[in-house]
């Protein structure tokens, strides 16, 4: 009978015939660093790669502390040390004993630094070509994983504001990545007035699609300003070199993209006491042109000079108040316009198309398990509310089935 292993046999086995082969012990590897990881525990973590494989490493505390030089991506190393089996979860990997420095960076480190070097000549680079970002965009496009957080992050951050988000899905890792990325950002050609090109963290492999060639010339032939988002602060890709402004996070991507609304309210204000202390300015400047000409002149002269100044102050009082209405009334209207954009987005409209909020005593039902069969729970309409009783709670996929 064929003998059935748990997967903890099994890597015990695995491990045994890795300990018990002599060739896979005190040996040398020599590739390039990269995932360099030096951990609070002392305990160094690495991959160690070349042109066409790959495999994990580790130097422990006690080993590392020989170590004279500083461990980084892109390096080229040789490690002395053991092929183990990390049995919790099935790994092999390189027990590292003594690292010594190999000559020059990693291959392709080497190629990153001639790409840029390339697209640096050419012009991509370059900061008179980089465009301003549109005031008040009202065509917003995302490329990025429809899948990932970073799409969810732009989106709530976006919020209400009055503009269109025109997604453009992209695989963002793996090795169909890069010409995902091109073409999805191509498909935006006249469709926006800026563009966010985002992605979450993730190690140096995962973000390396946004190293290649193609996806630098697809943003630099972009016709909207280009916002880059990829991986966290300290993570610098090419597309961060072209694109037309980077930002630390999609977050702060989204946040660049579209003005406050609070700031735009409190602009509209501004202007309006602007505008009328100027209008009374000019009042008490004419009025004060009639207080001289009325001392300056004989009484006759005086009474007639005044009554042609009444007349020409009650025009120009109409014609200050005519224009003080359009000038309120053109704000008006764009404060209106403003309003009704994000009313259009708002919850109350969502409500009206449909759609309802669920909510109970204890807040809102955002998922199946938020609710109790039997619970009492309250659904908010477009008009109106309804007080239900729940009867079943079901989760997605089985609500889809």
């Amino acid at each position: 009978m064929t003998q059935i292993f748990t997967v903890s046999e099994l890597n015990l086995r695995i491990s045994d015939r890795l300990d018990g082969d002599v060739r896979l012990h005190d040996l040398w590897a020599r590739g390039e660093v990269s995932n360099y990881l030096h951990h609070r525990s002392g305990h160094r973590y690495f991959t160690l790669k070349d042109q066409n494989s790959q495999i994990s490493c580790v130097l422990f505390k006690n080993n590392g502390l020989s170590l004279d030089f500083d461990l980084a991506d892109g390096k080229n190393v040789m490690v002395f040390g053991d092929i183990a089996v990390y049995r919790p979860q099935g790994r092999v990997q390189l027990v590292a004993r003594g690292i010594k420095k190999d000559e020059g960076l990693g291959y392709r480190h080497q190629q990153l630094e001639q790409l840029k070097k390339k697209l640096a000549s050419e012009g991509l680079f370059a900061s008179e070509r980089k465009r301003a970002l549109p005031r008040y965009p009202e065509r917003i496009g995302i490329v990025t994983s429809p899948q990932g957080a970073a799409l969810h992050d732009v989106i709530r951050t976006l919020g209400s504001y009055p503009a269109r988000i025109i997604i453009s899905p992209a695989q963002v890792q793996g090795e169909e990545a890069e010409k995902s990325i091109a073409s999805a950002i191509m498909a935006l050609r006249g469709k926006t007035d800026v563009i966010i090109v985002c992605r979450g963290g993730g190690s140096t492999e995962d973000l390396w699609c946004f190293n290649s060639e193609i996806v630098a010339r697809a943003i630099f032939a972009c016709d909207a300003p280009v916002i880059s988002a990829i991986g966290h602060e300290t993570d610098v890709t090419i597309a961060d070199y072209v694109a037309d402004l980077r930002a630390a996070t999609p977050t702060a991507a989204a946040k660049m993209a579209v003005p406050d609304a609070e700031e735009l309210k409190q602009s509209l204000s501004v202007t309006e006491v602007r505008m009328v202390r100027a209008l009374w300015t000019i009042l008490e400047r004419r009025e004060e042109r009639l207080d001289y000409l009325m001392n300056a002149v004989s009484a006759k002269r005086m009474y007639s000079l005044a009554q042609d100044a009444r007349q020409r102050l009650d025009y120009l009082s109409e014609r200050l108040e005519a224009a003080e209405a359009r000038e309120l009334q053109t704000h008006r209207s764009r404060l209106e316009l403003a309003q009704g954009r994000l009313i259009a987005v708002g919850p109350r409209a969502t409500l009206s198309r449909g759609y309802a909020i669920a909510r109970s005593a204890d807040g809102l039902i955002l998922t199946a398990q938020d609710a109790q069969p039997g619970q009492e729970i309250e659904l908010i309409l477009g008009r109106g509310r309804l007080l239900c009783r729940v009867l079943e709670c079901r989760e997605e996929k089985e609500a889809m089935q």
